[in-house]
């Protein structure tokens, strides 16, 4: 069975209004709490990429030395980390150890970025870009 989310209203920096593919997920804290928050599927991200501030708040271990990731804001300095995500309905809910990189300025305004290696490989993803609204289906494992 398939999870249906609608596109959600973002104000952009230039206070236009746009339609994107983010959904509401779940993480949790450093008190083992879910925290919910919304995450942008990201086609053409390779990461997942979860903003400094967010991880702070969360007490998300990162790992290792910084490293240099490239976007389309250019490059940007990350650590390794890993969360429990979970993606859920009123039917559905799947929980995913996800690898991210925690981008390491807190002055960025990026969302949480659901890319291609360890989210998309999880799910059949179908934007139904006409509708404003985005399909995932659990993908069987391996």
């Amino acid at each position: 069975m398939a999870i249906l989310f609608r596109y959600i209203n973002i104000l952009r920096e230039d206070g236009t209004l746009r339609r994107a593919p983010y959904i509401p997920a779940w993480i949790r804290n450093k008190d083992n709490a879910l925290e919910q928050f919304s995450a942008l599927i990201d086609s053409g991200a390779d990461s997942c990429v979860m903003p400094f501030d967010l991880a702070e708040y969360l007490g998300v271990q990162q790992q290792g030395v910084s490293e240099k990731t490239m976007g389309i804001g250019g490059t940007v300095g990350v650590k390794r980390a890993q969360v429990s995500l979970t993606i859920k309905s009123q039917r559905e809910r799947y929980e995913l150890l996800l690898p991210v990189l925690v981008a390491q300025n807190s002055e960025l305004n990026i969302p949480f970025i659901l890319g291609r290696n360890g989210f998309f490989e999880n799910f059949h993803i179908l934007f139904r870009q006409n509708e404003l609204k985005i399909s995932l289906k659990k993908v069987a494992p391996k």
